[in-house]
């Protein structure tokens, strides 16, 4: 029982006076890293207002500011471990990366997955901050994009936070991408009526609107010969910019306008018709 505790005494006696030996190593290898840290962020936070100055675009800046941030911090890990003269534990270290990045990739796949799917995004961009965009149905303007989620402000003021991978696997409307949308809605006129002066007169009704554009021009056409109307079509296109878009206040106040105007012509805007046909009726 001596035996055993001036062993542990000795060993004891020995890990301290190694520990005060490498103590101004550990001392060094501490300061290294905190100066290394400190000049990594002071890097990090110039090069991304470098970066994104030339590139106009917050995705592909936050992509390579973070590689230069990983990069730069591998280094310091590897620096402050050979200081301390543990330079054998850092090629232990790199060699085990690889099997370490499979088991932890395969562990947080979807975090992953939305991650690989940020980087191609910011190479490949299917829209860009400001972008009005739905997906899966939620539709709202981009305001924030990272390499993990992009954030979208909805139409009625939500905040909606959608994983990359799902924008990279499913199909995506941007309405603004090059500043144009169609809008287009349906109305039954009266077979009796004169539907080709309607037809112009829903036109003329539609270019007094500011926001619609002039070229090209809105255009009004027959759509459908229907039991008991003529249904006609009117499409006009508009600057998302300029409009809430989609548009559905302007929409709604052009449709309003085109039936208060088509019923102050004196013409007609009739229901659907259905007729009853009686069989078998007794005529005592």
């Amino acid at each position: 029982m001596e035996t055993e505790v001036k062993d542990i005494g000795q060993i004891l006696t020995d890990s301290w006076a190694n520990f005060l030996e490498s103590l101004p190593s550990i001392l060094l290898a501490m300061m290294i890293g905190i100066v290394g840290i400190i000049v990594i962020r002071f890097i990090s936070k110039n090069a991304y207002k470098i970066i994104d100055s030339k590139s106009k675009d917050p995705l592909v800046s936050s992509f390579l500011v973070n590689m230069l941030s990983i990069i730069l911090s591998i280094f310091l890990m590897v620096l402050c471990l050979s200081v301390i003269g543990w330079g054998s534990l850092t090629n232990k270290i790199l060699a085990g990366a690889g099997l370490g990045t499979f088991v932890i990739g395969f562990a947080l796949k979807d975090i992953g997955e939305n991650f690989l799917a940020g980087i191609l995004m910011a190479f490949s961009r299917p829209f860009r901050t400001g972008d009005l965009i739905e997906i899966e149905g939620l539709r709202g303007r981009v305001i924030k994009m990272s390499l993990r989620e992009t954030t979208i402000k909805s139409l009625d003021g939500r905040d909606i936070y959608i994983p990359n991978g799902l924008i990279l696997k499913n199909p995506l409307q941007n309405f603004t991408i090059d500043n144009y949308i169609r809008q287009e809605f349906l109305i039954g006129l009266d077979y009796n009526d004169d539907v080709d002066n309607i037809i112009v007169l829903i036109e003329n009704t539609i270019k007094q609107f500011e926001q619609v554009e002039k070229h090209p021009e809105p255009l009004v056409f027959i759509e459908e010969l229907a039991t008991s109307t003529v249904n006609v079509k009117a499409q006009y296109w508009i600057m998302t910019t300029d409009v809430r878009a989609p548009g559905l206040k302007l929409r709604s106040n052009i449709m309003f306008k085109v039936y208060k105007t088509i019923l102050d012509k004196g013409y007609r805007l009739p229901s659907d018709i259905v007729e009853v046909a009686l069989t078998n009726v007794d005529k005592g």
